[in-house]
């Protein structure tokens, strides 16, 4: 939480280093909620809820910051720690009018998908509040591990929230789901035996398809709009580095290198 005389303002999908106390080098965390989050703003019925920052820490032992913030909430709750925010893959894309997109596609490699949940929030607010056209189409493409059936959704991160930004058409677009397994030699030779399905989440399903994202999946969501559009592309530097060169490269989609954002997670 922030205390209500605070302000600190970031772009959506910039991280936060964090000094906790008693350990002097800081932790690097993704903001995963949207920059509107971290305003308290009275709400039509008078009331003012408390601003906040939601970050992406994994549980680690071994790293001195995460492991201070994974204690029990009231052994931490109302310390004080010192935060820098960080980062250039942001929203809105610097140097593009961010009201004169057509498609915006949000390619997510999994934990990848922590700045881009941030990003998709804020493209939500940006469409409430006109600066972002509503005829804009946002496509997100979510790659995962399969965890195997039955597949508790709780374990998949964000998707439950992601599939309610899109269901209730907060924001007007797509949400594709693929998982991902590991093959072994028989297996490579027979990708086609591996089956596509669904994932009960909220009451409704996700049909996931079981592949990795393809180039023609990106080029499919951006169509005719490369000159109206962004992709902002988040995973492991493998996956990311290839996607890139083949949005880029005159023998992929050939799209404007400034229309790219990219950040690597190793």
């Amino acid at each position: 939480m922030i205390p209500n005389q605070t302000t600190i303002q970031f772009s959506a999908g910039q991280w936060l280093d964090v000094y906790v106390p008693s350990v002097s080098k800081a932790g690097g965390f993704t903001i995963t909620s949207a920059p509107s989050a971290a305003v308290a703003q009275q709400g039509l019925d008078g009331q003012v809820p408390q601003a906040y920052l939601e970050l992406a820490i994994q549980k680690s032992p071994d790293n001195p910051p995460a492991a201070w913030l994974w204690q029990p909430v009231p052994v931490i709750m109302n310390a004080e720690v010192k935060v820098r925010v960080g980062g250039s893959f942001v929203w809105p894309p610097a140097g593009i009018d961010a009201s004169s997109l057509r498609k915006v596609v949000l390619v997510a490699g999994g934990v990848g998908i922590n700045p881009l949940m941030s990003i998709l929030t804020a493209i939500a607010d940006d469409v409430k509040h006109g600066k972002v056209s509503e005829i804009c189409e946002v496509t997100m493409l979510y790659s995962m591990k399969d965890p195997g059936p039955p597949r508790d959704v709780k374990k998949m991160l964000f998707l439950e929230r992601i599939t309610w930004l899109f269901a209730k058409r907060v924001v007007r677009g797509t949400f594709r789901l693929f998982l991902t397994r590991p093959l072994d030699n028989q297996q490579r030779n027979a990708v086609s035996n591996m089956e596509d399905g669904m994932v009960n989440c909220q009451g409704s399903e996700v049909k996931f398809t079981s592949r990795r994202i393809s180039l023609s999946d990106i080029a499919s969501a951006v169509g005719d709009d490369r000159d109206s559009a962004v992709v902002y592309v988040c995973g492991v530097p493998t996956m990311t580095d290839e996607m890139v060169e083949k949005l880029v490269s005159n023998d992929g989609l050939g799209m404007k290198r400034d229309r790219i954002l990219f950040e690597k997670w190793w």
